[in-house]
């Protein structure tokens, strides 16, 4: 029986294109935890009256880049999160640029890349937990895939 080829997601980045348009990504500083991006399909509905035995017919539709959320531990003081020229910064102009997640746990590092801008910031505070931010990025378009099989 062979070994599994399951890794953990420790080594996992997320970068972002900087400067735009430039090709070279710099990390987002200490990122917890990534979560997708979340593709998706409309279903559109060609049910007519002569569907058969009375069954919708939907049909494959428009595909969705979706979003990818983030939840980091927040540093204000870093450039990649900072309303200076981080992702806050990004988020209050509207910034538009391309992103990218690698996974360098793999052979050949397997990465995503999507243009999107961020829809979401919103930073959480708890007496006996570590001060972070949650961030969405709505993805713009597809999302390409570099290094998988």
């Amino acid at each position: 029986m062979a070994a599994t080829g399951a890794k953990i997601g420790k080594k996992t980045t997320f970068e972002k294109e900087d400067p735009v348009g430039s090709g070279t990504y710099v990390p987002v500083a200490e990122v917890k935890s990534l979560g997708g991006p979340s593709m998706s399909r409309d279903a559109v509905d060609a049910t007519n009256f002569d569907s058969p035995d009375d069954y919708e017919e939907p049909i494959p539709g428009l595909k969705k880049g979706g979003e990818v959320s983030l939840v980091l531990n927040f540093r204000p003081d870093h450039t990649s999160q900072g309303s200076s020229a981080g992702l806050l910064k990004d988020f209050e102009d509207g910034t538009t640029r391309t992103w990218r997640v690698m996974w360098p746990q793999f052979p050949n590092s397997p990465s995503l890349t999507f243009p999107g801008w961020i829809s979401g910031w919103e930073p959480t505070s708890a007496t006996k937990d570590l001060l972070t931010v949650a961030v969405k990025v709505q993805v713009v378009g597809k999302p390409t895939p570099q290094g998988m099989a």
